[in-house]
This record gives structure tokens, C-alpha cells and sequence, in this order.
């Protein structure tokens, strides 16, 4: 019985590496929804001038939506890589890491 729980858990451990390839897809999204906010950002400039105050702000919360997006799923990058499938070394070797 101990070698057959072994060996689920040595499976069971090696299986976070399954999600790297997520986290690579994550990468890719973000790199959309980049695109994503220039193309909105460069209509709303575009538009300034015949734009109400009201659209004008729902312009700006949609931009502001797109970066909260991008910053959640950065952390979702960060937070899950480092906690289920390796700790990221080159941020540690990094002089613009964040100290905290």
C-alpha cells in the first residue's frame, strides 16, 4: 500500500508542470488585451473631440477595465507559477524587482 501512495503522489506532484502551458496562454492573453486597449485608446483619441462627458467617461472606465483585467491576470501568471509549478529565479536576480 505505501508503494501505490508513492507513486500517486509522485504523480499527482509532477503533475503541475500540466499547468506551465496554461500559464504560457495567460501570457498570450495578455499580450491581446494589450492590443485589445491600444485599439480602444487610440479610438477614444481619435474621438475626443465629439465625445460627451458621458461616453467619454464609459471610454475611460472601459480602458480602466482592460488594465484591471491585465493586472489580475498578471498575478494569476505570478501567484500560480510560483506556488503550484516552480519558483521564478530570474526574478530574483532581477535590479527592477518589486521588494516586496
Amino acid at each position: 500500500m505505501n508503494r501505490i501512495s508513492h507513486s500517486i503522489e509522485v504523480v499527482l506532484f509532477r503533475s503541475r508542470f500540466l499547468l506551465a502551458p496554461l500559464y504560457l496562454g495567460l501570457v498570450g492573453a495578455l499580450l491581446l488585451l494589450t492590443y485589445r486597449f491600444l485599439i480602444e485608446f487610440y479610438h477614444l483619441a481619435l474621438h475626443i473631440g465629439e465625445a460627451t462627458p458621458q461616453s467619454f467617461t464609459l471610454d475611460l472606465l472601459a480602458l480602466l477595465d482592460l488594465t484591471l483585467l491585465a493586472n489580475l491576470i498578471l498575478m494569476v501568471i505570478f501567484a500560480g507559477y510560483e506556488n503550484f509549478v516552480s519558483r521564478i529565479d530570474v526574478a530574483t536576480e532581477s535590479k527592477d524587482r518589486p521588494h516586496w
